[in-house]
């Protein structure tokens, strides 16, 4: 036990285990007469001052060999415990005397201390009067063992301490009192307990989302009606003489050209084909036209109707628009295309050509499974291998088990083409050289040593090996070809549309840019084909999109990053990452070949040789990298009685097991799935959904509650980002918080930045459209396509037989809208559908550096700690009005898990629309790690859970049978919802506020 004279009290500490415990004494109680004098005594010191023990040389001594700059010690204890603003006000010498310095130490922290010394001269009585306070500080236990400072939180043992225990404390939930009798009003009109338990042990699936029998015609998409043989015939001749009369010749010649027959002849012995066609041979355009024209001229044209897979949007629209035009203007009609959003089909099936992409394709297959009145399947550029295409082969081999009449060719430039022949049973592969422009290939050591002269080459050598682009050369690099290279337009290969905006702003003075990425419309890629004015070098940057399929003519120099972004997902943590990743070779090769389409060329690989040499034969199959629950749903609606391991061990190359077991699981975790993998009611209903099972649950709810818009805006904002840079940057987050008025919540800010988009829109004012835009830097290609989503996902109500019409969805008057206002609702639909998507938030962190911030938010998903991307209007809030929030999807960078988007959870939403499990002990939680711990009275609790009961069996009703709703039973029980919602405290750190002391 030590004592220090404190102010005019004297407190005593007590050390036991490192912990400080105190008692305040007042001096009078324990002076005795001579100290008391000793107070009067000392130059300028009065009663109320601090009374400074009384030296002792063998105390300095000791002291100073333990601490040989003392003074140092103690600024670096003080700027630790506190802040380094604050050492002159908490650490004070006063130093006075002739020859003899007498020196007092005065410290503000942790308690008021004084030391006293004297010494010879002002340094050595100041060392010596520190030297004794880190004595003391030593005794008190705020030094380690070698006498060094400990950490900030160790500093503020005790409030670390009442931060944790404050966290711990369960969520104190009490419902407001004039609600309970309305609640228990409604509860007994309609028994809810007893008609659930009634009702679900009754319940007959009888709903599903689409007529067993009805079959859609997958070229037109109208019902299929089958022709007779006589009009078949007519057909045919009808076909025959228009071909004759139009003479459709070809536009160039090509190295597909000569194989004709090879081609056609193996289509028709053989029912799969795999086309290895070189890169330039023109088997795109060509061979998809021969199988056409052949069976036209035998007769046969009635019954040719030709799919066309591309990998991409822009690619099954352009090469439409190619083949239509090579066929001319009389025939032209008999070619179409059909692509997310946008549709031009054949004017009618029977010697028809359609483009379309391979997602369009597979939900064609939902209302046609076997491909009844489709004599051709054509896969173009089979070996890129992602998760659609690989479920297209497997589905196609149980369609030609199914269609006699059914053909497959599966076409290829640079795959491994025996490996896919194996697949369809040994079917024969027919190689077909391509023609290439001679292209010159200059690597980044010739780039070094032609271009700039070894500038770049020391920091390219000491670099690493990431496959992170150098902006600055990529700039370098497109300016120098534009000042000396040949005429000629440059592609420019980059990993993401970041990348695109950071290189376009460095090469700003270019008049002539073409941008090429998904995120942008239909309309908008095909500006890239476009030739700029006598004197203009046309610059097109691009992602991967452009790196098959499409024919920029103008192409003259293509530089090459060789990198991409690669989504992979860590089983393991259940968390996706987007990866700028090298390239493989065989997309080296393609990305080098754009260059010589049409004339010689040359390619700019942006890394070394060696660095071609460490890059893999092909690209990893995106099955094998992303989560399959999207996947293992489209599998249940074509093949529901499989069970998803076994359905996914027949596709080309199977996911591992276990993968599929935990997808499996999350789908069961949304109730899309029930335990013997089948659909659930909701499944059956979420399955009709274009999107994410979890947005498709979300869209399900909201037509339940009647909140449809704002959600529908939501799941396409989610699909598609409305925002020009995704928010990357802090001065555009808080732009787009005017948009979140206090929701705390990312979904809502997309809900409110569409809306608000379509009320300008609807006023007609062109300068308040354009004024809008750029004040939430919303992109307006973006906006057509998101209301392109509205649209398709209202389609897909109405198909799931939940709402009347679709157009009711968008009108704000309609039933459906008729909580669409109420934020609280749809932050809890939200939670519904996303859930466990769950994050626990507790406030007071100890950084990594052992600073105790109280005010700070530390952040846990099941997975573990998470933190809040930049873009979050969450991000830097530290008053969250819940416990908890919700997200759709994390990302792995840099070792740490970022959530993008975010939004606040009420923690009756949890209890009340979750079909999560709940354990009473002493206190409700919820499962997860505890992550939700809440204390309700028992009478609450009872009420709750009935009122939950009742919630459930709304939804099972109308999932099982959507057309039977009670609207008005169903219209009191939301009504009660929202109220609850609106008016139960839901905020744990409002309490919290004021009783939370600052630390330094």
């Amino acid at each position: 036990m030590c004592g220090i004279w404190i102010g005019n009290k004297n407190v005593v500490y007590t050390f036991q285990s490192r912990r400080l415990e105190s008692s305040l004494i007042y001096v009078e109680d324990i002076l005795s007469e001579s100290q008391k004098n000793c107070l009067t005594n000392f130059p300028n010191s009065r009663t109320d001052e601090l009374i400074p023990p009384v030296e002792d040389a063998s105390n300095v001594s000791e002291a100073l060999s333990l601490f040989p700059q003392p003074k140092s010690l103690l600024t670096r204890v003080i700027q630790v415990a506190t802040s380094s603003s604050r050492v002159r006000e908490l650490m004070h010498f006063r130093t006075a005397g002739g020859k003899l310095k007498k020196c007092e130490l005065t410290l503000l922290w942790p308690e008021n201390m004084m030391f006293r010394a004297t010494a010879g001269s002002r340094v050595m009585a100041e060392k010596k009067a520190a030297a004794l306070a880190c004595m003391k500080l030593k005794e008190l236990d705020l030094l380690d063992k070698d006498n060094n400072p400990l950490t900030h939180a160790k500093y503020h043992r005790e409030k670390v301490k009442e931060a944790g225990e404050r966290e711990r404390r369960p969520f104190p939930l009490a419902i407001p009192e004039y609600l309970e009798q309305p609640i228990r009003d409604y509860l007994t009109q309609v028994s809810s307990f007893s008609i659930c338990v009634a009702y679900l042990d009754s319940c007959i699936k009888k709903a599903k989302c689409v007529d067993s029998n009805y079959v859609a015609d997958a070229i037109t998409s109208r019902p299929y009606r089958p022709m007779s043989k006589h009009q078949a015939q007519c057909l045919s001749r009808h076909l025959q003489e228009a071909w004759e009369r139009a003479n459709p010749g070809l536009s160039v010649e090509l190295p597909v050209d000569a194989h004709r027959q090879r081609v056609v002849s193996a289509v028709r012995s053989s029912r799969v084909v795999v086309i290895a066609g070189e890169t330039g041979c023109g088997k795109t355009t060509r061979i998809p036209r021969f199988l056409l024209e052949e069976q036209v001229r035998d007769g046969e044209g009635a019954d040719c109707n030709v799919l066309v897979t591309q990998p991409r949007r822009i690619s099954a629209v352009s090469v439409a628009h190619r083949v239509a035009h090579e066929m001319g203007p009389l025939l032209k009609h008999h070619v179409g295309y059909q692509v997310r959003l946008e549709s031009r089909p054949p004017e009618d099936s029977g010697g028809s050509m359609l483009f379309l992409t391979v997602g369009v394709l597979l939900k064609k297959l939902q209302s046609n499974p076997t491909l009844k009145g489709i004599s051709h399947v054509v896969v173009d550029e089979v070996h890129e291998r992602d998760v659609n295409t690989d479920l297209l082969l497997a589905l196609l081999r149980s369609s030609l088990d199914e269609n006699p009449d059914l053909r497959v060719v599966l076409m290829s430039a640079t795959g491994d083409n025996q490996r896919l022949a194996e697949y369809f049973g040994g079917c024969p592969i027919v190689k077909v050289p391509g023609f290439m422009h001679p292209v010159k290939d200059r690597y980044l050591e010739d780039i070094f040593f032609f271009f700039f002269k070894n500038v770049y080459l020391i920091s390219f050598e000491e670099g690493s090996d990431e496959a992170a682009p150098d902006l600055d050369l990529v700039a370098d690099v497109i300016e120098h070809i534009d000042r000396r290279g040949e005429p000629g337009a440059v592609l420019c290969f980059l990993p993401g549309w970041q990348d695109i905006k950071i290189v376009q702003q460095k090469l700003e003075e270019k008049p002539h840019f073409s941008p090429v990425h998904s995120s942008l419309s239909v309309a908008d890629q095909q500006m890239v084909f476009q030739r700029p004015q006598a004197g203009q070098r046309k610059i097109v940057l691009t992602t991967n999109i452009a790196e098959t399929s499409i024919t920029i003519d103008d192409i003259v120099h293509v530089v090459d990053t060789g990198t991409h972004k690669e989504q992979n997902y860590d089983q393991r943590t259940k968390v996706s990452c987007l990866d700028t990743v090298w390239i493989s070779r065989s997309n080296v090769t393609q990305r080098k070949g754009r260059a010589g389409r049409c004339q010689p060329g040359q390619a700019y690989h942006l890394f070394p040789r060696k660095q071609l040499e460490a890059m893999t034969l092909f690209p990893v199959p995106e099955i094998l990298r992303t989560p399959l629950e999207s996947l293992i749903l489209q599998a249940k609606i074509h093949s529901p009685n499989c069970k998803a391991v076994d359905f996914l061990s027949q596709v080309l190359d199977s996911p591992e097991p276990q993968a599929v077991r935990d997808a499996v699981q999350n789908l069961q975790d949304i109730g899309v799935l029930d335990k013997t993998e089948t659909l659930t009611p909701l499944g059956e209903r979420v399955a009709c959904m274009s999107c994410d099972p979890r947005l498709g649950k979300v869209l399900v709810l909201s037509a339940m509650f009647r909140c449809v818009l704002p959600l529908l805006s939501v799941a396409a904002c989610l699909t598609k980002d409305p925002f020009h840079n995704s928010l990357q940057n802090r001065t555009l987050v808080n732009k787009v918080k005017e948009l979140s008025r206090s929701s705390y919540s990312d979904y809502l800010v997309f809900s409110r930045a569409i809306l608000g988009w379509r009320k300008v829109q609807h006023e007609g004012n062109r300068e308040n459209r354009d004024d809008y835009l750029d004040r939430y830097t919303l992109s307006k290609g973006s906006l057509r396509f998101i209301n392109g989503l509205i649209s398709q996902f209202s389609d897909n109500l109405q198909e799931a037989e939940l709402v009347s019409r679709a157009s009711e969805c968008q009108r704000q008057t309609s039933i459906y809208n008729e909580h669409s206002n109420q934020d609280e609702l749809l932050k809890a639909i939200l939670l519904a559908g996303l859930y466990p998507n769950l994050i626990q938030v507790k406030k007071g962190i100890i950084t990594k550096g052992g600073r105790f911030r109280p005010k700070n938010l530390a952040l846990r998903s099941l997975s573990g700690p998470v933190l809040l991307h930049r873009s979050s209007v969450n991000r830097f809030e530290h008053d969250l009005p819940s416990r908890w929030l919700t997200f759709f999807s994390a990302v792995k960078s840099n070792g740490n898990v970022f959530i993008r988007d975010s939004s606040a959870v009420h923690p009756l939403a949890l209890l009340l629309l979750t079909d999560c499990d709940i354990s009473e002990t002493g206190n409700v939680s919820f499962p997860g790690r505890s992550l939700v711990r809440c204390e309700v009275p028992v009478q609450t609790w009872d009420l709750l859970w009935e009122l939950r009961t009742s919630i459930q069996t709304m939804l099972y009703r109308n999932f099982n049978n959507p057309g039977n709703a009670n609207i008005s039973q169903d219209g009191k029980l939301i009504s009660l919802l929202v109220e609850l919602l609106n008016n139960t405290k839901s905020n744990p750190f409002v309490e919290m506020s004021g009783t939370e002391s600052e630390v330094d």
